[in-house]
């Protein structure tokens, strides 16, 4: 959260309006070489850091020839060429496969590259404050990758890629397991596929395909390439080091990384409190098309043109663009092309402002696909931050290209940004081997005020797919409440709306940042879990009745909308003495609702039972608030010694009350804690229930209590902070709550990003090229296959474990819940098939959901089967094969 930098010294400049549309980045997420996220990829541009390597430890691979172990074969290693040198990321292999619902067996053959552009997704909705799923409307998904080496390499050993793990398939998995309902497009330009992606959604933005956008690319080299062969002509430094724009430059260097950005029209970005990072003005791609040397050479023209038409298109004076993140690989044919089109395309609109020229190739490596994104975050930075970057180790500018009076040269260092009247804008470049180049202009963001800060109580979730995420996102947030300066109710706002919801869910409130903070530290490790039963007690309880005021940051809006025009004392109506606890009850339990809350039950005792009847709809509300007021007057005629006779009229008055009620369905089941009896949903209440509930009470019967697990309703104009407390219990037990809803927005910020739990996942067929560390522990293997004489059940659980990749299953596990799906059911067919020799529609397989009633399907055809042996007198090994030629 802390690299946000609204707070800039600068940061009430006003940029001032540009022609068109413009698009806010506001969300960023990157995993890179020696960055595990964007903290530390800016904490590495900051120190002009080189994350590079050499490697020594005697695992280098090169190619896909490579030995048996995955490393290098003796020819490699003793090849003078082979440079032992690359942009590595750590922990391809290791990815939370339970978070996206995936089957262990389904992950190990996905390409790593799906997985880590999965992860980062939803990283990059996190920092946006997005990703609790509401409220974005349509989300494109424009991304790209390298070749799927991955499932190359499983082929080549012998084993059958799954379905779905193409590389076209990645944004629509994305799509899928973010529940994304934008444009879902593959890109791929080779090593402009990052800035074409980033294109393409921006023109999908403006033409109203989508509302919001995710732009991302990923390349992870396989085998974990841990060097590479230098040949004479080729790209690749011999050296070993990439030297963009400088006189030693002799060829780039491989990496790997991963990064997705979120991006919004800026208006809307605005008009929603999104906390915008830098704003894209314009952008532009084309292709050399045949004017160039050959195939692979880059042309002057064509990257002329392309920053041209940006530079047009954002509207912006090409002259206040301070930096340009150039594509810069390093290679002595492509660097001086690069600088001679961007040389002619400011000579030919007059331009010589002074201009930062760098690349985070010198940082990272060519992250091939990726690339574009490495740079894009960069400039990103670079506009929001107010810091020129530096080109690590760069000393000496080429003199290739003559760049004497030009304005443009090349850092080695980062430095504050040069002041100015002009807002901060920046430039950025990838160029496509086969010639798309693309370019992109961004400047800083626009002011943004100050969020008021919230008083009053604040409530603080928190939620998991796994124990393991769940305590590590503890120890964030309990970082973060440590950390001065940061505000508890943005980090409470962040934690509401910014991460999306799990199945272990615990939530903590607290008056103050200081109770907030004690009240984390002190909570129990272990998440709620269990059904949301809400329970309205007899009416009696002052601290539930008693009058107080709301104030307007801690009352949420939904009770406003339920309660309006009425006070309880007026809706109860005269003479009834408990009539407000019944108006004050279903209030609150309207309130609840209005934010999402739809309990599994309303458990109640004596008057509640007529406040919950009536939001249950079995009584309307007029007819149940009278009832309520009889219920009261015979109470307290029985209990005070008084009149009986008016204890007896109010009994009358509830009869006939009752006995002229049209009762409706109940649209939540209704537990009676005074009779101990349930009312189903579905089901009217008989007018002998509420007489018997009056009767208990008349009796001298002592209220009953609620039943264990039932959370008591209070009211909504209460305490503040038990009514917060009412909504976590809510939330705890798995309500989505509209946050929105519970108290008036601020400003977006960003959610910690999600500890993802680090689970290897690996196909046996690809070689293990780990550099070592410290496994996480795996899961034992799967059970062999079933023994002679198993049951149907035994058999169909190990048919699971296989197709699935679990340890264990069982009998009425769900399919889906543990990461099955339409294609893993077909495979579960055919060993189905294979074991029995029956076939089972796909339909049924599907309906069935779990083991025991796949089991069951598959005894009702075998006994179908022995019934039509019998009749037709065929022989009982008529099964199989032989089955088929009957059925013929």
């Amino acid at each position: 959260m802390n690299d946000h930098v609204n707070g800039r010294p600068d940061a009430a400049l006003d940029p001032g309006p540009a022609p068109g549309p413009a698009v806010a980045v506001i969300g960023l997420a990157c995993r890179f070489p020696g960055a595990r996220d964007l903290g530390e990829y800016r904490e590495l541009l900051l120190r002009d850091g080189s994350a590079v390597q050499r490697f020594t430890d005697g695992t280098d691979l090169t190619d896909l020839t490579g030995g048996p172990d995955g490393g290098p074969t003796d020819g490699q290693a003793a090849d003078p060429r082979y440079v032992p040198v690359g942009g590595e990321l750590a922990d391809v292999d290791l990815f939370d496969a339970e978070y996206f619902g995936i089957a262990p067996a389904e992950a190990a053959a996905m390409d790593p590259q799906q997985r880590l552009l999965l992860q980062e997704a939803v990283h990059a909705l996190e920092h946006a404050g997005w990703a609790g799923g509401a409220g974005l409307g349509r989300v494109g998904v424009f991304c790209g990758s390298g070749d799927n080496r991955y499932g190359t390499l499983i082929a080549a050993g012998g084993a059958e890629p799954a379905p779905g793990t193409t590389a076209a398939a990645l944004p629509l998995r994305v799509s899928y397991h973010l529940g994304l309902t934008g444009p879902s497009v593959f890109v791929a330009s080779l090593c402009s596929t990052a800035l074409t992606a980033l294109h393409l959604a921006r023109r999908s933005l403006l033409a109203g395909d989508c509302d919001a956008a995710l732009v991302g690319a990923v390349t992870v080299a396989l085998p974990h390439e841990r060097g590479y062969l230098a040949v004479d002509g080729g790209v690749l430094s011999p050296s070993g080091a990439c030297r963009p724009f400088d006189r030693r430059a002799d060829g780039t260097v491989p990496g790997s990384g991963v990064a997705v950005v979120v991006l919004k029209l800026l208006a809307d970005a605005l008009r929603d409190g999104d906390t915008v990072h830098a704003v894209l003005r314009g952008s532009a791609l084309n292709n050399d098309g045949a004017a160039r040397l050959s195939f692979a050479a880059p042309s002057v023209d064509g990257q002329r043109d392309v920053l041209l038409a940006a530079w047009a298109e954002s509207g912006v004076d090409p002259a206040t663009i301070g930096y340009l993140e150039a594509h810069g690989t390093g290679t002595p044919l492509g660097d001086p092309v690069e600088l001679a089109a961007l040389l002619a395309a400011r000579r030919r609109l007059g331009v010589t402002a002074p201009c930062a020229v760098g690349s985070a190739k010198a940082a990272l490596g060519h992250l091939d696909a990726a690339a574009g994104m490495a740079g894009l975050i960069r400039a990103v930075l670079a506009v929001r931050d107010a810091v020129v970057p530096g080109t690590a180790g760069h000393r000496e500018t080429t003199t290739a290209v003559d760049l004497a009076g030009s304005g443009l040269h090349v850092p080695s260092a980062a430095a504050p940004w040069p002041a100015s009247d002009e807002p901060r804008r920046a430039a950025v470049t990838a160029l496509g081997v086969g010639g798309t180049n693309a370019h992109a202009v961004l400047e800083q963001p626009p002011a943004r005020p100050a969020a008021p800060a919230a008083a009053g109580p604040q409530l603080l979730p928190l939620s998991a797919r796994s124990p393991w995420s769940f305590e590590r996102s503890a120890a964030a947030v309990r970082g973060l409440l440590g950390e001065a300066g940061t505000d508890p109710a943005a980090l409470a706002r962040a934690l509401q709306v910014g991460r999306a919801p799990g199945r272990l869910r615990r939530a903590w409130t607290a008056a103050d940042p200081a109770g907030l903070a004690a009240a984390l530290a002190a909570g129990p490790a272990t998440p709620v879990d269990g059904p949301l039963v809400l329970g309205l007690a007899d009416g009696d309880d002052p601290a539930d009745l008693s009058p107080a005021d709301a104030t307007a940051d801690t009352a949420p809006a939904a009770a406003a909308d339920a309660t309006a025009g009425t006070t309880p004392e007026a809706a109860a109506g005269p003479g009834h003495p408990s009539a407000p606890g019944f108006a004050r009850q279903l209030a609150a339990l309207r309130a609840l609702a209005a934010l999402g809350v739809e309990p599994a039950a309303l458990a109640a005792s004596g008057a509640g039972e007529f406040a919950a009847l009536a939001f249950a709809g079995g009584l309307d509300e007029d007819t149940a608030r009278r009832c309520a007021g009889h219920h009261a007057t015979a109470v307290a005629a029985a209990r005070t010694g008084g009149d009986l006779s008016a204890c007896e009229r109010a009994m009358a008055a509830l009869e006939a009350e009752l006995a002229a009620a049209e009762p409706g369905l109940l649209q939540v089941e209704v537990r009676s804690a005074t009779l101990g009896t349930v009312l189903p949903a579905g089901t009217a209440p008989s007018p002998t229930h509420l007489l018997d509930v009056t009767a208990s009470a008349v009796l001298g019967e002592e209220p009953a209590a609620l039943p264990p697990g039932a959370r008591p309703v209070v009211p909504v104009d209460g305490d503040a902070e038990r009514w917060l407390r009412l909504v976590a219990d809510c939330w705890e037990r798995g309500a989505d709550i509209r946050w929105e809803r519970l108290r008036p927005a601020g400003g977006r910020t960003a959610a910690p990003p999600y500890p993802f739990q680090p689970v290897r996942h690996w196909h046996p067929a690809v070689p293990d090229g780990r550099t070592q560390r410290p496994a996480p522990a795996e899961p034992p293997p799967g059970p062999q296959d079933p023994p002679p004489g198993a049951t149907t059940l035994e058999t169909v659980l190990a048919i699971w474990c296989e197709v699935l990749g679990l340890p264990e299953v069982a009998p009425a596990d769900d399919f889906f819940v543990l990461g099955g799906h339409s294609i893993l059911a077909a495979q579960v067919l055919a060993r189905i098939r294979e074991s029995y020799g029956v076939r089972i529609p796909l339909g049924d397989l599907l309906d069935a959901e779990t083991a025991e009633a796949t089991a069951a399907l598959i005894d009702t055809e075998l006994a179908s089967s022995q019934l039509y042996r019998t009749l037709v007198g065929a022989p009982d090994t008529a099964v199989g094969d032989d089955w088929e030629e009957v059925e013929l």
